[in-house]
């Protein structure tokens, strides 16, 4: 696997997800589950022509699913079950699946802190250290439900489900110029706004 796709693994999966979602397609793996095929086997097994063989061929390969030998004058293919169970074991469960959805595009640092100080959907503790704890502070917002303005109750409801010192988070978010508030009401200021539009 590239640096590139070790820092993000999400580009890898979504298109193997996309080779599969196709009945053709699902058709032809549990052809070669067992036993490599060559393109004419699988032609006649599928019910398709060779060219929509060679097609679909394509899109799985491209998607990391197929393993390849050949003999001459054939290439033979064979679904690849460990990428099949690599991309399985990586949505399977909801830990996983946040961890997936925050991996990318962030850099190294940010996932290290990221992994530190969350377990699944809860904050462990508030980093001490200014840049980690604006990591930290950045993904609790991003958590939030969408709002254009959050009363103070149900501001504090959201971020307790979080971490219980919710006045502490939405201190360090006025401080921090994330929020403004005025007589109860909480609204994102634009730096907060620019970490929730990813920019």
């Amino acid at each position: 696997m590239s640096d590139a796709a070790a820092d993000d693994p999400k580009p890898a999966l979504v298109q193997l997800f996309k080779g599969l979602a196709d009945p053709t397609r699902l058709r032809m793996i549990a052809a070669m589950v067992d036993r490599p095929r060559c393109g004419q086997d699988l032609a006649a097994e599928v019910g398709v022509t060779p060219a929509t063989v060679s097609h679909h061929l394509r899109v799985l390969s491209e998607a990391g699913l197929l393993r390849e030998t050949r003999q001459a004058p054939y290439t033979f293919y064979q679904l690849d079950i460990e990428a099949l169970q690599g991309a399985v074991k990586a949505v399977s469960s909801p830990k996983r699946v946040r961890e997936l959805a925050t991996a990318s595009p962030v850099d190294t640092e940010t996932r290290n802190v990221l992994r530190a100080f969350f377990d699944g959907p809860r904050l462990r503790a508030l980093p001490a250290q200014r840049r980690k704890k604006e990591i930290v502070l950045e993904e609790v917002l991003r958590r939030l439900p969408r709002r254009r303005e959050y009363r103070e109750p149900e501001l504090n409801r959201f971020i307790e489900v979080v971490h219980p010192d919710f006045c502490t988070i939405r201190r360090e978010w006025i401080m921090g110029g994330y929020m403004e508030r005025e007589a109860g009401v909480y609204k994102l200021a634009p730096r907060g706004r620019t970490v929730i539009d990813g920019g």
